[in-house]
């Protein structure tokens, strides 16, 4: 921070207190002569001082003289209160949160055919996350492989996460692995988070060695498709995001047939 404007205080005000600092104690006159601050001025920037508790006055005699603080205090004083002003604020926008929300929606949705993408894995990463986490009625995840880029522990935790809290929102998630990555996935998750994961309705987890490629659909018009590297097919060269109903349903239509003849999992 570069002055306690930072925490709150008018240029007048942060004047007039390094000035009592400099100099001791003083009246508003001299105060305002080592600050610069304006006579017209110097008894508000005093005033807002004093209500922060960053000055006291002497009120007897006349005129009144001041005394500032201990930086150590007033800096301490004038945290807490940015801190509780930070707070309050906080509650507010969280309280009305839904109801900006509820508003935005009410625009409604693109139905045009619509698509983005994401190159590398953290960008491809966080579009997926951003996109689960947009989902209101269904989830379909397929996963042939997994990156080289990702440490399945760690990813598969993070979209067991994102997952799980769409399920909380009312979200059907269902997801249909390769043999291959089960078992990796089996090996890295923990088997109690895992176990949980299973007992939560709406979720289901199958397994199938009848499918080809990585995806995601999201409310049955969106679809993440992940992009190969080229020259390196084990390696994640970015993630295509199309919001397109009639490719979705053709999506969904494949991933039905093989979701059919898939083998559930009930338990790890």
């Amino acid at each position: 921070m570069d002055s306690l404007c930072d925490l709150g205080l008018t240029s007048y005000e942060d004047r007039a207190y390094r000035a009592l600092l400099s100099i001791g104690t003083g009246t508003a006159a001299r105060v305002s002569e080592e600050s610069g601050v304006p006579k017209g001025r110097i008894y508000d920037a005093l005033g807002g001082l004093r209500s922060r508790g960053l000055v006291r006055e002497q009120t007897a005699g006349d005129p009144k003289r001041y005394v500032a603080v201990e930086p150590e205090i007033a800096v301490d004083r004038l945290v807490e209160a940015r801190t509780r002003e930070l707070s309050e604020r906080i509650e507010t926008m969280e309280d009305e949160r839904e109801d900006l929300v509820d508003r935005l929606a009410g625009a409604g949705t693109p139905e045009d055919a619509f698509w983005t993408a994401a190159v590398g894995a953290a960008d491809s990463r966080e579009l997926l996350f951003e996109r689960l986490d947009a989902a209101d009625e269904r989830v379909v995840v397929a996963a042939e492989a997994v990156s080289a880029q990702f440490e399945i522990g760690e990813e598969g935790d993070a979209v067991l996460d994102r997952l799980l809290s769409a399920v909380r929102r009312g979200v059907e998630v269902s997801v249909m692995l390769s043999p291959d990555v089960f078992d990796d996935a089996r090996d890295a998750v923990d088997d109690e988070r895992a176990a949980a994961a299973l007992a939560q309705s709406p979720f289901e987890l199958r397994v199938t060695d009848a499918m080809y490629g990585t995806f995601h659909l999201i409310d049955g018009v969106e679809v993440c498709l992940e992009v190969p590297d080229p020259l390196a097919p084990d390696r994640l060269f970015g993630m295509l995001d199309l919001r397109d109903p009639t490719f979705a349903a053709r999506v969904e239509e494949g991933f039905a047939e093989a979701w059919d003849d898939a083998t559930p999992i009930a338990d790890v």
